[in-house]
C-alpha cells in the first residue's frame, strides 16, 4: 500500500486509484516498459552472457537462473529457495526464509545494503564485498542503459566504453549544476 501513498489510509488510497495510474488498465496508461527482452553480451575476455527477462508471470514471481560452465544457480523467490547445482556434485538447496525475517525491498537486499552502509560510515562495520562499490553500481546501470539503447535501436551493437563516456559526460554536466554549500 505504501506504493499508493506515503501514509496509506482509505482516503489516500481511493484518491491514488482514482487520480493516478494504479486505477487504470495497464494497456491504457502509456506504459512503455518492455514485457520481454533478451540481451546478449560479450565481455572483453571473450566470455558471453545471455540475459532473458520476461514480465509474463501469472503470480508476479521473481525467478532467476544462472547457468555456467561448472553448474547453475536457480533462485525462486516465490518459494524462497535457492538451488545450487555444481555439475558432478550433490545439489544444495538454501531456504532463504531462514536467513532473515524481512524480505521486502528486493528480497530484503535494500534494507541490508543500507544497514551495512550505515555500519560502515558509523565505524561499526568494515568494508567488504557485501556492499557494491559505487563504481560497481554505476557499471550495472551502464549495462542496463546500453541494453535499452540497443533495444531502441533495433538490436544495434552497443559498446560499453562509448556508453560509459556518454554517461560520464552527462554526470559531469549534472554535477556542474549542483550549487556548492
Amino acid at each position: 500500500m505504501e506504493v499508493l501513498s506515503a501514509y496509506p489510509d482509505e482516503t489516500s488510497i481511493r484518491k491514488a486509484i482514482e487520480e493516478g495510474p494504479y486505477g487504470k488498465c495497464v494497456y491504457d496508461c502509456g506504459n512503455n516498459v518492455v514485457d520481454h527482452q533478451i540481451v546478449n553480451m560479450e565481455m572483453m575476455d571473450g566470455a558471453t552472457i545471455s540475459l532473458a527477462m520476461s514480465g509474463f508471470t501469472p503470480d508476479v514471481s521473481h525467478y532467476t537462473k544462472f547457468m555456467g560452465t561448472r553448474g547453475q544457480i536457480i533462485a525462486d523467490m516465490r518459494a524462497n529457495m535457492i538451488t545450487l547445482s555444481r555439475f558432478g556434485k550433490k545439489e544444495e538447496i538454501i531456504d532463504v526464509s531462514k536467513l532473515a525475517e524481512d524480505f521486502s525491498g528486493h528480497g530484503g537486499g535494500e534494507r541490508r545494503m543500507v544497514e551495512a552502509f550505515l555500519d560502515l560510515i558509523t565505524g561499526e562495520g568494515e568494508a567488504d564485498n557485501t556492499i557494491p562499490s559505487v563504481m560497481q553500481s554505476v557499471e550495472s546501470h551502464i549495462i542496463a542503459l546500453a541494453a535499452e539503447d540497443s533495444r531502441k535501436n533495433g538490436g544495434k551493437v552497443i559498446y560499453l566504453d562509448e556508453t560509459r563516456q556518454e554517461r560520464e559526460g552527462c554526470m559531469r554536466e549534472m554535477y556542474a549544476k549542483v550549487p556548492e554549500d
